[in-house]
């Protein structure tokens, strides 16, 4: 009960800690980066330290109270800049929420697997072998803070181009520009 209560404790610390950085300016990558190179130090340390004692391995929950925290802060900051513009936030949110939820059901059940079969040592380093996937990912990733509206995407304050010809006359049915700019399909 002490890891779960000391891990959602210091979640809510680092989700705040994480906010008033942003809020002041600070990046989204370096908290995020921050957030994802937290949980594998946290299996490094616990492998390292593994006869330590109880009380050490509790502590390493603090590090998974960062990674929540800032991992679940930032997540929602990333996808509402990376997709600023296109309408698209709800379903990048839905996606990745759900591979969040694939991967740690999936996690579980073959770390479960590997505790099983070659113990608590293997599963560990399973977990900080394989977190090394996001590591490299998101460190080739650019940051995204300040970069709404920018490039090729259209801000929400601008009027849509069209992107077809008012003057096609080899369409079928007939067309009307509508007040936002987009044409629509009269109905007959």
């Amino acid at each position: 009960a002490g890891a779960i209560v000391l891990a959602q404790f210091t979640m809510t610390v680092a989700t705040w800690v994480g906010d008033h950085l942003t809020k002041q300016g600070m990046g989204r990558k370096p908290l995020f980066m921050a957030g994802i190179l937290s949980l594998p130090i946290r299996c490094a340390l616990i492998i390292w330290f593994k006869d330590a004692g109880s009380s050490y391995l509790l502590s390493t929950q603090i590090l998974d109270g960062v990674g929540g925290g800032l991992i679940g802060l930032i997540h929602p900051y990333l996808i509402a800049d990376i997709t600023f513009g296109t309408g698209r936030f709800n379903v990048v949110m839905g996606l990745t929420a759900s591979c969040f939820g694939m991967g740690a059901t999936l996690s579980n059940f073959f770390g479960q697997m590997v505790v099983e079969h070659f113990g608590h040592v293997a599963s560990l380093t399973g977990s900080l072998v394989l977190s090394a996937a996001p590591i490299i990912l998101f460190s080739r990733m650019p940051e995204t803070y300040g970069q709404r509206g920018s490039g090729s995407r259209r801000s929400y304050d601008q009027p849509p181009t069209p992107s077809i010809s008012r003057s096609s006359s080899s369409s079928t049915s007939p067309k009307s520009e509508n007040e936002t700019g987009y044409q629509t399909y009269q109905t007959l």
